[in-house]
């Protein structure tokens, strides 16, 4: 890859960045704002417990997000930037495009997927099935 595209991508991941990171902040601010109120209406603590728990899911995808780009900066300083952290071929350049942050190859991805949700169904299947006596 060139270093045109290489800067490009650099340019990328930093505006990505910075906009989770602005994002983390207001999910901060908007958590402080939130107090709990002596209040006994269910309705209330009930919508203050769900908006205190969407913030915390919006954070905890904003901070995965930011691992990812801190992932994706480390391999464009060592020059490994669009290879599969897998199996090491090239990464599709439509796909960086569209996720410059991505680390896997589309097929490596798909067996990544694969695999996840094939042991989560035997984890279920083994829950639901109950004790054996």
């Amino acid at each position: 890859m060139d270093k045109q595209k290489l800067g490009e991508y650099r340019r990328r991941l930093m505006d990505e960045r910075s906009r989770l990171m602005r994002s983390i902040n207001r999910n901060r601010v908007a958590a402080d704002e939130i107090r709990v109120e002596h209040t006994e209406d269910e309705g209330d603590l009930a919508t203050i417990s769900h908006d205190r728990e969407l913030l915390y899911n919006l954070s905890q995808g904003d901070l995965a997000g930011l691992q990812s780009i801190r992932e994706a900066v480390e391999r464009l300083d060592r020059n490994e930037y669009g290879q599969c952290v897998n199996c090491e071929e090239d990464i599709n350049e439509r796909r960086l495009m569209a996720v410059p942050w991505v680390g896997l190859c589309l097929q490596c991805q798909e067996q990544m997927e694969t695999d996840h949700a094939s042991a989560r169904h035997v984890t279920t299947s083994v829950d639901s099935e109950g004790p054996e006596f």
